[in-house]
C-alpha cells in the first residue's frame, strides 16, 4: 500500500488516523493510566511545548492537553474540561474549557510576583467564552485561550489534573466526571565549564530532578563526566531521570560524532537512552539523557553514588538520508542501522525550510513498511488538521519491536502552520537493517572519532599517560577491539617508541589505513605498556 495522495483523499480520516502506537521522545509530559469510556479505553495525554521549557528562562509555553481512545489513538471529540494544576500541593490555576477537536491547547504566561497567601488568586484567564458551556473557554484553531500567573514559574514537578465534564464520540455522553491526573516537570538549569587544550566551553544542563554535580570532561576517553543525586525512596514513582546537555557546536572532540553511549557505575547503557540533537539549535548541539525506570532498578542496589559517564560511540552504522520536496522544503531522517533484539529503531527527522534553516510549524505524515510487507503509517491524531504538528520542525520516534531486512519509509509533507499545501508533497526511500553491522559503510575496527585522539597526541595536545589511559579505556569497554595479547617479558619497553607517535600522526592525516595504526596498539599491548586486561 502506498501513501499516496489520492489514498489520504479517498479512505475516511477516521480510518488513517489507526495505527501502531510510537512516540516522540522530545516532548516533555506523560500519558494517563487508562480507563474504561464507553465501549473502549480512554486517557489523557498532557505535554509542553517547547519541551524544554525553562522557567525563568523562556516567556511562555503552549500546555497541550489531549483526549483519545487508546486503541485507535483518536481524539474524542466535542470535550468539555476542567483542568486544575498544582505546584507540589498548592493549586495555582483551575479553569473550564471546551475544544471541538478534543485537542485542548493553552498558551501559559508564567509571573512570578504573586503576594497572594493562596496562589490561585493570581491567576488570570483570557479567551473567547463558550456560548454553550457556562465559564468554559474555548480552545480552537482561531482562538488559544491563555493563563497568566503563577504557572510554571518555578522549576520542579506540577501536577495537572483534568476532568472529563462531557464528550461526544460522537454519540456517547459522559454521565459523570471523568478523572485524569499527569505529571510534568520544568526543569531547572546549571551552568559549567568544561576544558579541552586549555580553552574553557560552556555548557549548559537542564535538570528535570536534582541538579547534577561535577561536571568535567576527561580528554583522554572524550567523555562528560558527572554525579546524578537519586534519592531511592522515590524509584517507584520515577518513569525516568532526564537531562540536558547543551554545548557548543565548535566543541573540538564533538565535531565529528554522531551518536553517543553511556556508562552508569561502568555499567553500559544503551544508546536509545541518548540522543544527539545537532539541528534545533543555531549555535548549539543538545545531548539527551535519559534513564528508565527499569534501568533505575537494575543499578538500585549499587551502594556507590551514581557516577555518569557520556562518549561517543562508533558511528559507523548511524546513517543520515537527505530528503527533499518540490516547494523547495527538505528533510534529513537520521537513524541507527545496527540491528539489536533488546533495542528499538530510533529515527529522527528535521524539517528545513528554502533557506535551509529548521522549518517551523511542520505538519507531516509518514508510513512505514517492514519486510513482511507489514505497514505503520501515521498522519496525526486531530481529526480536523491532518498532519503530526512539529512546533520545532524536528522530533524523534521510537519504533520496536523491529526484525532484519529491508524497509520502505515514505515522508509527505501536509502543512505549514494552519494551512494545508496546496499538494502534499512526498518523498520515499529504503533503508535495510542487519544484525548489528552497518548497511551503508564497511565496519570499522577503530571508531572515526578516535582518530582526533590521536592527531591531539601526536602534535603533543595529549600527553603520553592521558593517551594510554584512554587507549586502555576504549579496549576495555570494546569500543576499540584489538587482539587480547599477553604481554611480552623477554621485550619491555619503558616508553612509547617515536615510531608508533608517527603512526599516530600519519594516520590522522590520512596518509596510512587504521590497521598500520593498530599495529603499533598492538605492539604497546605486547610491550606491557597498555594493559589489555
Amino acid at each position: 500500500m502506498n501513501l499516496s495522495r489520492s489514498y489520504l483523499l479517498s479512505i475516511p480520516l477516521a480510518l488513517l488516523l489507526v495505527f501502531p502506537a510510537a512516540f516522540a521522545q522530545h516532548h516533555s509530559g506523560q500519558q494517563a493510566p487508562p480507563i474504561t469510556f464507553g465501549s473502549g479505553q480512554v486517557t489523557v495525554g498532557a505535554m509542553l511545548t517547547p519541551s524544554d521549557f525553562t522557567a525563568g528562562k523562556d516567556s511562555s509555553v503552549d500546555l497541550n492537553i489531549r483526549f483519545f481512545d487508546t486503541a485507535s489513538n483518536v481524539n474524542i471529540e466535542s470535550v468539555t474540561y476542567r483542568v486544575q494544576i498544582f505546584y507540589g500541593s498548592e493549586l495555582v490555576a483551575n479553569q473550564m474549557f471546551f475544544d471541538k477537536d478534543g485537542d485542548l491547547n493553552i498558551k501559559i504566561q508564567p509571573k512570578s510576583d504573586c503576594q497572594q497567601e493562596e496562589l490561585w488568586k493570581c491567576t488570570k484567564y483570557y479567551g473567547e467564552s463558550d456560548p454553550i458551556v457556562p465559564n468554559a473557554l474555548v480552545s480552537s484553531a482561531s482562538s488559544k485561550p491563555v493563563i497568566t500567573g503563577p504557572v510554571f514559574d518555578k522549576s520542579g514537578e506540577y501536577t495537572v489534573k483534568t476532568s472529563i465534564i462531557g464528550a461526544k464520540n460522537p454519540k456517547t455522553q459522559t454521565s459523570e466526571d471523568i478523572d485524569f491526573e499527569t505529571k510534568l516537570i520544568i526543569p531547572s538549569e546549571s551552568q559549567f565549564v568544561i576544558s579541552f587544550n586549555e580553552v574553557d566551553y560552556p555548557v549548559s544542563v537542564k535538570n528535570y530532578h536534582e541538579s547534577i554535580t561535577d561536571l568535567s570532561f576527561d580528554s583522554s576517553s572524550n567523555s562528560l563526566i558527572f554525579k546524578m543525586p537519586f534519592d531511592w525512596n522515590h524509584v517507584g514513582h520515577a518513569d525516568q531521570i532526564k537531562y540536558n546537555f547543551e554545548l557548543p557546536k565548535n566543541f573540538p572532540p564533538f565535531e565529528n560524532i554522531r551518536s553517543f553511549v553511556a556508562k552508569v557505575n561502568d555499567d553500559l547503557m544503551l544508546p536509545q537512552g541518548i540522543h544527539y540533537d545537532v539541528y534545533s539549535k543555531h549555535d548549539r548541539n543538545v545531548i539527551h539523557f535519559a534513564i528508565d525506570n527499569d534501568e533505575l532498578k537494575q543499578i538500585q542496589n549499587d551502594p556507590n553514588p551514581l557516577t555518569v559517564a557520556v562518549l561517543p560511540s562508533d558511528s559507523s552504522s548511524f546513517v543520515e538520508k537527505h530528503v527533499s520536496f518540490d516547494n523547495g522544503y527538505s528533510a534529513i531522517i537520521s537513524y541507527d542501522s545496527a540491528y539489536h533484539s533488546d533495542k528499538d529503531l530510533v529515527i529522527t527527522t528535521t524539517f528545513f525550510d528554502q533557506n535551509g534553516d529548521v522549518a517551523s510549524d511542520v505538519r507531516y505524515g509518514y508510513s512505514l513498511k517492514d519486510p513482511n510487507g507489514n505497514e505503520t503509517f501515521n498522519t496525526g491524531t486531530n481529526p480536523n488538521l491532518l498532519g503530526i504538528e512539529l512546533s520545532k520542525g524536528t522530533e524523534t520516534r521510537k519504533f520496536g519491536p523491529m526484525i532484519n531486512g529491508k524497509y520502505h519509509l515514505q515522508i509527505v509533507l501536509i502543512g505549514l502552520g494552519m494551512n494545508d499545501l496546496d499538494r502534499f508533497k512526498y518523498s520515499e526511500f529504503d533503508f535495510e537493517l542487519r544484525g548489528g553491522d552497518a548497511v551503508n559503510t564497511p565496519k570499522e575496527k577503530i571508531p572515526s572519532w578516535i582518530k582526533n585522539n590521536a592527531g591531539w597526541w601526536a602534535d603533543g595536545s595529549i600527553d603520553d599517560a592521558s593517551f594510554v589511559l584512554g587507549i586502555q579505556f576504549m579496549i576495555k569497554n570494546k569500543i576499540l577491539d584489538i587482539p587480547d595479547t599477553a604481554a611480552d617479558s623477554e621485550t619491555p619497553v619503558n616508553e612509547i617508541p617515536p615510531w608508533i607517535k608517527n603512526n599516530a600522526k600519519w594516520w590522522a592525516d590520512g596518509l596510512i589505513g587504521e590497521d598500520d595504526f593498530l599495529k603499533g596498539i598492538e605492539f604497546l599491548a605486547k610491550s606491557g605498556i597498555i594493559k589489555v586486561s
